[in-house]
C-alpha cells in the first residue's frame, strides 16, 4: 500500500512539474528542479524500504522534503533563539497550524517545491489568517492589496480573498513559483517574496559587476528582508532537529483537516456554523475571508472550508432546512442618519451594529452607503433578495440590495463581449479592474450593475 501510494504521489510530482518546462526558466532553476525531483525518487524509495505502513506524522513528512541550502549567520542564530525562548508561543502556532499545514503540505508537494515553503506562514502570520499589518499585508500568506489583485484574490466590503486559506495557499504559491523561475535561487525568492522582485532585481544588478552568480550574501538588503529569510532557516532548523533546542512540537496528524463544501445560496455565518454543528470560532478560523455575517453568492458558487467530519452534517442539514438562511439585510443609508437612529429603527445594540459594519460607533453616515440590518425588525417593507436565472448553461445570483458582481472570466471571452452581454461600456469594465486590456482564463472582473442591467440580462436569458 505504501509503494502505490508513493508512485501516485511521485506521478502527481511530475505532472505538476511537467509545465514548468515550458516557462522561461534559468538553467540554474531548472538543474534545482530536476534535483529536487530526483530526491523526491530517492527518499521515496528509503521510505518504502524502511517502513511497511505510511507515516503518520506530519512532521516527519515536512522534514522530509527540506532542501533549502544552509544559512550561518547571526540573524539565523539569533531567531532560533528567539523562537526557541518560548515553548508556549510555539505550541500556539502548531495548534493555529494544525487546520491548515497538511492542505498546504499537499500543494507545495504537488508543486515539487521545498517543504520548507509550507513553513513560510509561521514567519508571514505566525499561521493566524486574519493576521494584518502595517503594510495592510492580510492573511497567512501576508498578500498587500495590489499583489493580491495581480494574483486574482478578491477585495471588497464582503470578502477578502487574502484571508482565504485555499485561494491564498493557490496565489502564493504562483507567486514564489514565478519568483523562482526569475532568480533561480530559493534564498532569492524568499528575498523576493518580502522585498519585491523589482527591488531584488535592481539590487543584483548593481552588485553583479562581473560576477556571474549573486548569492544573497552578497546583496545589500533591508533589514527586515535579511531577517525575514533568516527566520524560515531558524525555523526550519528547529522543525528538523527539535530534540536539539529544547523544545517539543506537538504531533500533527498527517490528514486532511477540512474538506470543501460549495454552497449556491446565500446564508448567515452564524447559521452555517450551526448547520454543520461546529463552534463559530471554529467556522471562523476555516473561512477567515468572510467578514460580514452574511455570505453573499455573486456570479459562482461559494466554497465553505469544514472539518472533515462535518461535511456531510452541513450538506444534509441546509438540504433539510425550510426557513430564511438570511437573517440580515441591505440597508441604504438616507440623508441625516446616524448610527444610533437606525440602531433604535431596527432595535440592535449601537456597539453591535458597529462592529458587524466595521464602523465607530460615532462614524459620520454617508448618503448611499451601505449598512447591513436586522430583517423583520422594521415596519418599512424589505426587497426581495435575490433574482435568480440562468445563461448560457449557468446560475447568477444577483441581489436587489447590491450593484457589483464578479465575473470569472472563461475561454474566449473579451472584453467586447462581456459589455454587451451585461450592458456595460468597455471603458467601465476597464475602470472597474485597473485598465487593462488583458484578460486571462480564471480571472476576476468586477462589473457593476444598476436596475436597467439586471432587468435587461433577465429579458435576455
Amino acid at each position: 500500500m505504501l509503494e502505490t501510494r508513493i508512485i501516485r504521489n511521485l506521478l502527481v510530482i511530475m505532472a505538476a512539474s511537467m509545465p514548468l518546462a515550458f516557462l522561461p526558466i534559468t538553467a540554474e532553476a531548472r538543474e534545482t528542479l530536476e534535483n529536487n525531483y530526483r530526491t523526491s525518487i530517492s527518499k521515496a524509495k528509503k521510505t518504502s524500504a524502511n517502513s511497511n505502513k505510511p507515516l503518520d506524522d506530519l512532521w516527519t513528512r515536512i522534514r522530509s522534503g527540506f532542501s533549502l541550502a544552509d544559512m550561518y549567520s547571526q540573524e539565523v542564530r539569533h531567531n532560533e533563539n528567539q523562537f526557541t525562548r518560548h515553548q508556549k508561543y510555539i505550541d500556539h502556532i502548531v495548534e493555529r497550524s494544525r487546520r491548515y499545514l497538511f492542505y498546504i503540505v499537499e500543494e507545495v508537494e504537488r508543486r515539487g517545491m521545498p517543504t520548507e515553503i509550507a513553513l513560510l506562514p509561521i514567519v508571514e502570520s505566525a499561521f493566524d489568517p486574519v493576521a494584518y499589518s502595517r503594510q495592510h499585508a492580510s492573511g497567512l500568506w501576508q498578500f498587500i492589496p495590489s499583489t493580491g489583485r495581480a494574483y486574482g484574490l478578491e477585495q471588497n466590503w464582503w470578502y477578502d480573498e487574502r484571508r482565504d486559506v485555499v485561494a491564498a495557499t493557490r496565489a502564493a504559491l504562483d507567486y514564489l513559483q514565478k519568483l523562482y523561475t526569475m532568480f533561480g535561487d530559493w534564498q532569492l525568492t524568499l528575498a523576493a517574496y518580502n522585498w519585491g522582485e523589482g527591488a531584488l532585481k535592481r539590487s543584483m544588478d548593481e552588485t553583479q559587476k562581473g560576477k556571474k552568480r549573486i548569492r544573497l550574501h552578497d546583496l545589500q538588503l533591508p533589514t527586515e528582508t535579511k531577517n525575514h529569510v533568516a527566520k524560515l532557516i531558524a525555523v526550519r532548523n528547529i522543525i528538523a532537529k527539535p530534540e536539539n533546542y529544547g523544545i517539543r512540537l506537538k504531533p500533527l496528524p498527517n490528514r486532511p483537516y477540512f474538506e470543501q463544501v460549495e454552497i449556491t445560496r446565500p446564508i448567515d455565518v452564524k447559521l452555517a456554523a450551526e448547520l454543520a454543528d461546529v463552534p463559530e470560532a471554529e467556522f471562523a478560523a476555516l473561512n477567515p475571508a468572510y467578514h460580514r455575517p452574511i455570505i453573499r453568492i455573486n456570479d459562482a458558487p461559494r466554497t465553505l472550508l469544514l472539518p472533515v467530519n462535518k461535511a456531510r452534517t452541513f450538506v444534509a442539514n441546509l438540504e433539510n432546512y425550510d426557513k430564511s438562511l438570511v437573517s440580515w439585510r441591505i440597508y441604504r443609508v438616507k440623508e441625516m442618519e446616524t448610527i444610533e437612529e437606525l440602531s433604535d429603527k431596527y432595535a440592535i445594540d449601537v456597539a453591535e451594529l458597529a462592529e458587524i459594519n466595521g464602523l465607530s460607533e460615532r462614524s459620520t453616515l454617508r448618503r448611499g452607503q451601505i449598512v447591513l440590518v436586522p430583517r423583520g425588525k422594521s415596519k418599512a417593507k424589505e426587497p426581495d433578495y435575490f433574482v435568480q436565472n440562468t445563461q448560457n448553461g449557468r446560475r447568477h445570483a444577483y441581489s436587489s440590495w447590491d450593484d457589483q458582481i464578479i465575473y470569472v472570466v472563461k475561454k474566449g471571452d473579451t472584453l467586447y463581449h462581456i459589455a454587451k452581454r451585461y450592458g456595460l461600456d468597455v471603458k467601465e469594465i476597464k475602470s472597474w479592474n485597473g485598465n487593462s486590456d488583458r484578460l486571462s482564463i480564471g480571472q476576476k472582473l468586477t462589473l457593476r450593475l444598476d436596475n436597467s442591467n439586471k432587468i435587461r440580462l433577465a429579458d435576455n436569458s
